[in-house]
């Protein structure tokens, strides 16, 4: 008996929700929010459809509480909303990982840092002795040419200008260290 009074219930005021006036009101409203909320999703940045699809979701809702006054309806409609939201973040996430979201420039799959960056493998020990010419002054690291190949050189904390010539005193694991040739 009572499982029927639900169940009649449950039929009466779902169904209501997109037969009655008022209840389509709130329906295309709600679907006019969660699609600009979807929007939002793909778009950077929290925009115009980020808000105005707020806007129209918390319309619906207020809508549908002062029109009918039923909790009731006001629940189906925030599952709903519920319902559809995760479903779109799912599709979101899903799609920055490995859709159309993930070959745009709107993910970064690398690092701002160079890919040899720390590479500590790099051994410049057949330098020492070697001359080259400053490209860039070193206060105390700059750009040098040593046999026709650009380096990052660094001195004992003493300042050359540019184009000085000079030569390889020593290499400490992947730095090179250089001093003034003297003239």
């Amino acid at each position: 008996m009572l499982a029927q009074l639900l169940d009649s219930v449950w039929k009466t005021e779902f169904v209501e929700l997109f037969t009655k006036t008022e209840g389509i009101i709130c329906m295309v409203c709600l679907g006019i929010g969660l699609i600009l909320l979807a929007i939002e999703m793909f778009v950077p940045g929290f925009g115009v459809f980020g808000i105005t699809g707020i806007i129209f979701t918390a319309f619906s809702f207020i809508y549908m509480l002062i029109v009918d006054a039923s909790w009731q309806k006001l629940l189906y409609l925030m599952g709903i909303a519920a319902i559809i939201l995760t479903i779109v973040i799912l599709v979101a996430v899903r799609s920055a990982r490995f859709g159309v979201i993930s070959r745009s420039p709107l993910i970064q799959k690398g690092t701002a840092l160079p890919e040899d960056y720390g590479d500590n493998d790099k051994n410049y020990s057949y330098l020492v002795g070697k001359n080259g010419k400053l490209h860039t002054s070193c206060k105390p690291t700059g750009k040098a040419e040593i046999d026709g190949q650009l380096y990052t050189v660094t001195t004992n904390g003493d300042f050359i200008e540019r184009e000085t010539e000079i030569y390889v005193s020593n290499v400490d694991g992947d730095t090179i260290i250089v001093k003034e040739r003297s003239k």
